[in-house]
């Protein structure tokens, strides 16, 4: 069965009713949507459900606290999930806090696993207004996840992976950058 997948992030002045990316083939729908602030995330998702979306993934800046605000305003409808980062990447997402908290411009990748998208094809690039950028760039599968992660490394300071499998499908991605890039994975609430 497709699925219809939403994926929320933060981004300054961001409108949360725009898509930002859409993914749309047999495999279903993901949407990509910014919020300017987290609190808008919440009202998001409430809205989202009674849409009648079956998946939410939040980006691991929301963090837990937020994640659970999620997990509420879902109301157990649909599985809300959060990128967390594991410990071979704590150093770099905390290098990568701290320098955005600095104000110095980064580069991010959301990598999104949604069968059937072309990384050629589906891809966003959101310039910041203060320098870097956010790539947003769908992959079919978990090994393309890994593909894309390697060849992009060099020009990124994090990595986030969306609609993968877990830790088995974020391993790839963590050995292609060689804990070079700390690399993030969807974890659900229960």
């Amino acid at each position: 069965m497709p699925k219809d997948r939403v994926i929320v992030y933060e981004e300054a002045g961001a409108d949360p009713r725009a898509d930002v990316m859409t993914i749309r083939n047999a495999g279903g729908r993901t949407r990509v949507r910014a919020v300017g602030a987290p609190a808008q995330m919440v009202e998001l998702v409430t809205g989202l459900v009674a849409e009648g979306v079956d998946q939410v993934e939040l980006c691991g800046g929301f963090g837990a606290v937020w994640h659970a605000e999620a997990g509420r305003a879902a109301g157990g409808g649909v599985p809300v999930g959060a990128v967390y980062f594991g410990f071979e990447s704590l150093t770099g997402v905390a290098s990568y806090k701290a320098r955005f908290e600095a104000g110095e411009a980064l580069t991010e990748a959301f990598v999104i696993v949604h069968e059937g998208a072309d990384p050629a094809t589906d891809r966003v690039v959101r310039e910041k207004p203060d320098g870097g950028r956010t790539i947003l760039v769908g992959v079919p599968d978990e090994a393309g996840a890994a593909g894309v992660a390697a060849a992009m490394a060099g020009e990124l300071q994090l990595i986030e992976l969306y609609g993968g499998s877990g830790p088995e499908g974020a391993e790839g991605v963590i050995k292609a950058v060689a804990a070079g890039v700390p690399v993030g994975v969807t974890a659900y609430r229960r």
